[in-house]
């Protein structure tokens, strides 16, 4: 459980920082001073911009829709990038394989040994 609550912290510090990038300093309102209104600013930035992330069919809400429309796109991008591979591995393989040429045996003339006399 304490795993759990680490990661989600993690995600939601994740998150401010990166829906607040623009800010140079803690000063996320830029009035001058870091204090409360800067938290408050950062989490409205925040929440925001995972609504706008979240949005994934663009109707300024966020619905069931949205996450039909977000798996779709994962499945289609899922399909082009399993297609991407599977081309690649074929011309990989295609590019390994060497024509197999036929082998030519030669005959090699048997040689008799003579026996010393003793």
């Amino acid at each position: 459980m304490e795993i759990i609550i680490a990661l989600i912290v993690v995600v939601v510090f994740g998150a401010m920082f990166y829906f607040n990038r623009s800010s140079n300093s803690l000063d996320v309102n830029s009035d001058g001073k870091v204090d409360l209104a800067d938290a408050k600013t950062a989490l409205v930035n925040t929440v925001s911009g995972v609504k706008k992330a979240a949005d994934a069919d663009g109707d300024g809400k966020v619905t069931v829709k949205d996450a039909k429309a977000a798996a779709k796109k994962v499945k289609e991008s899922a399909a082009k990038t399993v297609a991407k591979a599977k081309t690649k591995v074929a011309t990989k393989t295609a590019a390994k394989a060497k024509p197999k040429t036929a082998k030519v045996a030669t005959a090699k003339p048997k040689t008799t040994r003579k026996k010393k006399e003793v």
